[in-house]
């Protein structure tokens, strides 16, 4: 009886232990599972110092971040000059100038770029002018060539133009004084120029943010190799090199590393020596997926673990801090669409604001050509095909949306969001799209 009762009151006491235990798991992974907006927020949150600055050559500085609001010393134009070919008037001497009723004026001279008319113009003269031609002092208005005739050493005037007509006036364009290229943005071709009509060839830009990119998996070989039987070529690796790149951060190949526990220590360790550590595969529950375990052992504090969103769910976020610095971690999926997916939605906006930006998606409202289901209850990030019909914006998806297929990110100018709540698309709703820095 003893014996009986002892062993009934073992087993009970077992089972509330794992019970016990089993809740306090399930606990966890509530926690730790989060909704793309949570996510996104605990990532954004970790506000980081921005980036020191650094001077870079202007033909280097296409697509940095500015470290410095950029202020123009001087006006451009800095004189007034001429916005078309004709001849540098005084208005008032066109009065009543047209086609049946002509009048003449004395051409005294030229004005061409680079080469100004040195004199004055007086009343009832002209000065022959070229486009970007400095306006000759007494004069206040330019008649298009279109609308005149030479005959000898006068030009014959046929209509009447007011004060100002085709001058380009002092600061026209740019006034001394006046920011002109805001910090944080990333320089395009058009700051380009401006910066070198300013005569700025040392541009003051935040230095890249660093970027440590691991592949884990035994399976995973370089792209060089010819994969045996089980063996997957680097695919993931090499496309968050290049998005890393294109999202203005300086990416570290630390290769790849199998499901070896010491040496995926090792790689660890190295990459969090940067500002950014990526990894890929070894965040699922699979026996080898070791990077979920490994990164607290070396400090990380993991602030979620799985995100209700598809492709991408197992991702996984930390922050390892030592001082006043910080790196993040994250532990992307290792399918190679999952990883850069992800990299797209949570990587990129703590990079923008890390140089200096603010994240704003790139957005637009598009009609779906297709009817489109889903039965689960995560956020779909659809990889689609944008196109425009009469003017109007039009998606569809790539075609197999298989988290392993990356020739539907290769086809993708933009993602489809499928929203939570929704599980229905019908032909010709109107979906949010977010357009791929390919998109143009």
């Amino acid at each position: 009886m003893f014996t009986l009762s002892f062993t009934y009151g073992h087993a009970l006491f077992h089972s509330l232990v794992v019970s016990f235990f089993f809740s306090s798991y399930l606990l966890t992974v509530l926690i730790l599972m989060v909704s793309y907006s949570e996510a996104l927020q605990i990532i954004m949150s970790e506000i980081l110092t921005e980036l020191p600055m650094e001077r870079v050559p202007l033909v280097l500085s296409l697509g940095r971040r500015l470290a410095e609001g950029i202020v123009a010393e001087e006006n451009i134009p800095a004189l007034p000059n001429s916005a078309m070919d004709g001849y540098a008037v005084q208005w008032h001497d066109t009065s009543g100038a047209s086609e049946t009723d002509p009048l003449r004026l004395r051409v005294i001279g030229e004005s061409s770029a680079g080469e100004p008319f040195h004199e004055v113009v007086g009343s009832g003269q002209a000065v022959r002018i070229m486009t970007g031609g400095i306006l000759p002092k007494g004069a206040d208005a330019v008649i298009e060539v279109e609308s005149t005739e030479e005959e000898g050493e006068f030009v014959v005037v046929k209509r009447e133009i007011g004060l100002g007509t085709a001058v380009r006036s002092p600061g026209e364009d740019i006034r001394a004084g006046e920011e002109i290229i805001p910090a944080g943005k990333r320089l395009e071709p058009g700051d380009i120029g401006i910066l070198a009509s300013l005569g700025i060839t040392n541009v003051p830009v935040r230095v890249k943010p660093k970027v440590g990119i691991i592949a884990t998996g035994n399976e995973v070989i370089d792209p060089h190799r010819k994969p045996e039987v089980g063996q997957i070529r680097n695919s993931g690796g090499p496309a968050l090199f290049a998005a890393c790149v294109q999202a203005g951060a300086e990416p570290i190949d630390l290769g790849i590393v199998g499901d070896d526990r010491e040496e995926l220590l090792d790689a660890l360790e190295t990459g969090l020596q940067y500002d950014i550590l990526l990894t890929t595969g070894g965040v699922s529950a699979g026996r080898y997926d070791l990077v979920q375990h490994l990164l607290p052992e070396l400090g990380v504090e993991i602030r979620f673990h799985k995100v209700n969103i598809r492709p991408g769910k197992p991702v996984l976020f930390g922050v390892l801090k030592e001082g006043d610095r910080k790196t993040l971690a994250f532990g992307l999926p290792g399918n190679p669409v999952s990883s850069l997916v992800t990299f797209l939605t949570f990587v990129v906006p703590i990079l923008e604001k890390m140089l200096g930006g603010t994240y704003r998606p790139n957005s637009l409202q598009a009609r779906s050509e297709e009817t489109i289901l889903k039965n689960d209850a995560k956020r779909h990030f659809l990889r689609g095909i944008l196109s425009y019909k009469d003017g109007e914006p039009y998606v569809r998806r790539t075609g197999t949306q298989s988290s392993g297929a990356m020739s539907s990110m290769s086809r993708a100018n933009c993602l489809i969001l499928f929203e939570e709540e929704k599980n229905r698309i019908a032909s010709g709703d109107l979906v949010e799209v977010y357009l791929l820095s390919s998109t143009s």
